[in-house]
């Protein structure tokens, strides 16, 4: 199986290793085939978690956290990287939302709705994008059906529906696919409504004196709804060309952003956005299409994206029409090389923001690429090398006016274009140095084109309580890393321990100033005529930075049987990351944490539990606030029953069972919106 997002049965064995297959690049391959570190979540880990964005759903992994911006709005952080550091893929490209330029804009791609989630780092993702130093998260989808159906006119496919006690929320997702021997057709839905979320006391981090706790995160709700519908024709033994529609829309609240009026002890009109997204795809397969190529893959993503972040009557409109199209080779064994991939890329995106709260100006951005992954085996060593160059301009509006109500409102600015090319490289070496035993190491070097937001914007970015100020003298950010991994693999035993230090060059870094910007209500007609809010003042400069860490995973089989298996784990992981130019620290940056695992399989039934201390972060940035310690414990019950023609899974998921009051330090609203307290997630799912 070259391609496809879907696991391979049991007549394709070659890249299949213990049911996880890699296959965010174009060719699959064993996960003992991956230089740099590699996890991944399968559709049975998604059906265990009920987590409504992509962040909350990827938290639990090594290395990796989540932004926490409230019920909705959730993006992975890696390695004490976030935004575009990270980049989130759809299946293979990008996907198109604009959620990488503020922490309240969600990924506009349902969770639960995925196949399958991987998780890259090292020189593989330079196939992707310069810009994911942190790493990639490739999210695989039902969209385009990439296998046939089991047997012609049969039809396969699930049904899930659960109730979150915390939310009072209820959640139905499900999918089928039907079809013949050379086409097959799916179709997926999804409808969440969650209410705002119960907290264990109060919002504020240090609530005024006497205020009793409501026990309610306001303005936390999530709704939403989500289909699509794809078909696609098989040809040629395993070649195929697929098209699918998906349209995506959410209605949630900025947390943080219901409060009362100090004077007039009313509730001001809360801060929601309402999002839509349509997107098109196409892809197309071809295997073995000549003697030296062992597969070609082209796809093509359009998405029309917009939302409306309102504010009683005060509205602003985020707009974002944008396509990208990539193509790949997968050859062959040629001159040194036993495999490898190269590939082109294009994408074009038109940006805008229209409204009082816009605080950065409309945009087009495009972008063109080609990249290479090279691999060659020899003996117990495994090298794989990563290159790309990646030209990136970004045209603003000939003229950006800050909007009316900001201080130094309706001045004009006149913006220049950033037009730059960006070279990155990557190398690794496996050596496997005894039977059950591995050490690889990879160098890599990869430079970032600074974004729309980080060069021109100059406005209250109202979520977040700030004043962005960008520059538009920004350059190139260039990153140096290296990673160092052990891996271990014997009997019961299965260790992975990864060390990486990164230094960066011209690091884009949001600094707070320590100075306030003072926006007054200058609208005569508006009941909020002449009230005064103040904003921290962040400015967007380019400095030297150094980030280093560490992440480690255990598993150990304590007990096994013909029908039972009982394993335990240990996991941790630590970021440390330094502004260089002045020794201070960056913020927003991961904790220590360290946990425990278990896990217990026992004939139909599956019971799976989660300790976890995460520790106080006291390495801050100017100006920022200490993030106290705090344990998560989770627990998950299934029990799966075999019906003729499927099978019934009913389970039940607690969640901050110690109801801790969770505040991540990777979120910009932890002082004044905690995480979700006790809960208990009970449904049912039946898949056919």
């Amino acid at each position: 199986m070259l391609f496809g997002n879907e696991e391979p049965g049991v007549e394709q064995p070659v890249y299949q290793l213990e049911d996880f297959v890699v296959s965010a690049g174009p060719v699959a391959r064993s996960v003992d085939d991956f230089a740099s570190p590699f996890s991944s979540l399968g559709s049975e880990e998604i059906e265990e978690n009920s987590g409504s964005s992509i962040g909350e759903l990827l938290e639990g992994q090594p290395g990796v956290s989540s932004t926490s911006f409230g019920g909705s709005a959730s993006r992975p952080v890696i390695r004490g990287f976030d935004g575009v550091r990270v980049r989130i893929l759809d299946s293979g490209i990008e996907a198109l939302d604009v959620s990488s330029i503020s922490v309240d804009h969600a990924v506009a791609t349902e969770p639960l709705l995925l196949e399958r989630i991987e998780i890259l780092r090292g020189p593989s993702t330079l196939l992707y994008g310069s810009s994911a130093i942190g790493g990639v998260v490739n999210m695989i989808g039902r969209e385009i059906p990439r296998s046939p159906v089991s047997k012609a006119g049969e039809v396969e496919g699930g049904f899930k529906s659960s109730y979150d006690s915390a939310s009072s929320g209820e959640t139905t997702r499900g999918y089928i696919k039907a079809g013949g021997e050379n086409w097959s057709m799916s179709v997926t839905g999804l409808t969440r409504d969650n209410d705002d979320y119960e907290i264990p006391g109060h919002a504020e981090l240090n609530p005024h004196e006497g205020e009793e706790a409501n026990g309610i995160l306001e303005n936390s709700f999530v709704e939403t709804d989500s289909y699509s519908i794809g078909n696609t024709w098989f040809f040629n033994e395993g070649s195929y060309f697929g098209l699918s529609y998906s349209n995506y829309n959410s209605l949630y609240g900025v947390a943080g952003h219901a409060h009362e009026e100090e004077e007039e002890e009313e509730e001001e009109a809360p801060t929601i956005v309402d999002l839509e997204r349509k997107r098109y795809d196409a892809e197309l397969v071809l295997v073995e299409p000549l003697d030296w190529i062992k597969a070609a893959r082209v796809r093509f993503g359009s998405t029309d994206y917009m939302h409306v972040e309102s504010e009683g009557e005060h509205a602003t409109r985020y707009d974002n029409e944008g396509w990208e199209l990539r193509g790949e080779i997968a050859h062959d064994s040629f001159a040194s090389f036993d495999q490898g991939v190269v590939g082109i890329q294009f994408a074009d995106s038109d940006f805008s923001a229209i409204g009082e709260e816009a605080f950065t100006p409309g945009s087009n951005t495009q972008n063109q690429a080609i990249f290479i992954s090279e691999h060659i085996h020899n003996g117990d060593l495994h090298w794989e090398f990563g290159a790309r160059v990646e030209n990136q301009t970004v045209d603003p509006d000939d003229q950006a006016v800050v909007p009316a109500g900001q201080a130094t409102a309706g001045q004009a600015r006149n913006l220049g274009s950033y037009s730059d090319n960006a070279l990155s490289l990557g190398v690794s070496a496996i050596w496997n140095f005894a039977e059950n035993q591995s050490l690889t190491l990879s160098l890599q070097r990869s430079q970032r084109h600074p974004t729309s937001t980080e060069l021109y914007s100059l406005g209250a970015h109202i979520a977040t309580d700030q004043y962005e100020f960008g520059d538009p003298n920004l350059g190139l950010e260039t990153a140096h890393g290296i990673d160092l991994r052990h891996d271990y693999s014997a009997g019961n035993w299965s260790t992975t321990v990864t060390a990486f230090y990164t230094t960066f060059n011209d690091y884009i870094n949001s600094r707070n100033l320590g100075t306030q910007t003072t926006i007054t209500n200058d609208e005569v007609d508006s009941p909020h005529f002449g009230e005064s809010v103040d904003y921290d003042n962040y400015q967007f400069e380019a400095v030297d930075a150094l980030f280093y860490g560490f992440e480690a995973e255990a598993n150990y089989i304590a007990y096994k049987s013909a029908g039972s298996t009982v394993t335990v784990g240990l996991l941790a992981d630590y970021v440390r990351a330094t502004n260089e130019d002045d020794n201070t620290n960056l913020p927003r940056i991961t904790p220590m944490r360290i946990g425990g695992k278990l896990r217990i399989e026992n004939g139909p039934w599956t019971v799976g539990a989660l300790l976890r201390q995460n520790f106080k972060q006291s390495k801050n940035a100017e100006f920022e606030s200490e993030t106290a310690s705090f344990t998560e414990l989770q627990f998950d019950l299934s029990h799966s029953i075999e019906l003729e023609g499927g099978e019934l899974t009913l389970f039940a998921q607690g969640r901050n069972l110690l109801d801790e009051d969770i505040r991540r330090h990777t979120s910009f609203i932890k002082d004044k919106a905690p995480l979700p307290g006790k809960s208990v997630n009970v449904g049912l799912s039946y898949k056919f």
